[in-house]
């Protein structure tokens, strides 16, 4: 039986999230399929790539945001 490697099987297979068994099966298919040789290669440079991100505000964001906090604050009553 041939089974069809999809997209989601690719990406799984980057992340290592697939047992030793499909991970053969994938190598085998990859090495015979020019396509979905560059579908897993194009996969595998958006995670490269992702790697690489930066997740984190520039601190003109977090300033913005904290000067907005204090000027919208409820003011405190003193008695």
């Amino acid at each position: 039986m041939t089974k069809t490697i999809t997209q989601d099987n690719l990406i799984r297979y980057i992340y290592n999230e697939i047992s030793l068994e499909e991970a053969s099966l994938i190598d085998e298919a990859i090495k015979a399929d020019w396509a979905l040789k560059e579908l897993y290669e194009q996969l595998l440079e958006g995670k490269t790539q992702l790697d690489k991100a930066a997740f984190s505000p520039k601190k003109i964001v977090i300033d913005t945001i904290l000067a907005y906090s204090k000027d919208t604050a409820p003011m405190e009553h003193t008695l």
